[in-house]
């Protein structure tokens, strides 16, 4: 004798299947919203992370502006201070940020790390390798930073055979035409500050490998 299933057992065997199927689908949406949240914490931290750095590199930046204001009497500026991260030329060809370490001809670099320019297992020393100042501790993040002056040489900032760039300003005299207002009288001669500018460069490390960088101009 043959026994056939009745239709009612194989309806209760689809719903089996689709019973299945629903919980593979609702596996798989509650696996890609964890991963989502994840994404957006993860891009969260890094984000508090890196205002972390910045705030770290204007605690640099102040202690570089200390190095300077100490150093201002006497010929110190005059000369590159490596020890110290400062140098008395503009370096115009300094690649602070490192993005130039990969092409063919790399731009000059900061030593940030003590390793003599060594970025991504390459040497990149040939090209210029800058000592960057002692370190400076910010909480959790670790701060460095370099000091350019904006001159051609290192020499007196007034001497003749340097160039300095320098913020131009009223003086403080008026010129003889005052109250004229035309091409052939102004209310004052054009003149110029004698002090230079002065680029800070900070590179901050946080705890996670988090780096940041900022950038001064700097006058007195």
């Amino acid at each position: 004798m043959m026994h056939r299933r009745s239709p009612a057992g194989r309806q209760d065997g689809l719903s089996l299947l689709f019973a299945l199927m629903a919980l593979v689908a609702l596996t798989v949406g509650a696996v890609a919203l964890i991963r989502s949240v994840d994404s957006g914490v993860l891009a969260l931290g890094n984000l508090t992370f890196k205002q972390s750095g910045v705030a770290s590199g204007a605690r640099g930046a102040e202690s570089a502006v200390a190095w300077l204001s100490g150093n201002l009497a006497g010929k110190t500026l005059e000369k590159d201070v490596p020890a110290a991260g400062y140098y008395a030329t503009s370096k115009d060809s300094l690649d602070a940020t490192r993005r130039t370490a990969d092409a063919a001809v790399p731009f000059a670099q900061v030593d940030w790390d003590d390793n003599n320019c060594v970025v991504n297992g390459k040497d990149i020393s040939a090209s210029g390798c800058f000592d960057a100042s002692p370190p400076v501790t910010v909480g959790s993040d670790t701060v460095r930073y370099v000091i350019t002056r904006l001159c051609s040489k290192e020499l007196p900032y007034n001497d003749t055979n340097n160039s300095c760039a320098v913020p131009v300003v009223p003086p403080t005299t008026e010129a003889n035409a005052h109250g004229f207002v035309d091409n052939n009288h102004t209310g004052f001669e054009p003149g110029s500050s004698t002090s230079p500018y002065y680029r800070v460069i900070t590179r901050t490390l946080g705890p996670k490998g988090t780096v940041a960088y900022t950038e001064t101009l700097i006058h007195y």
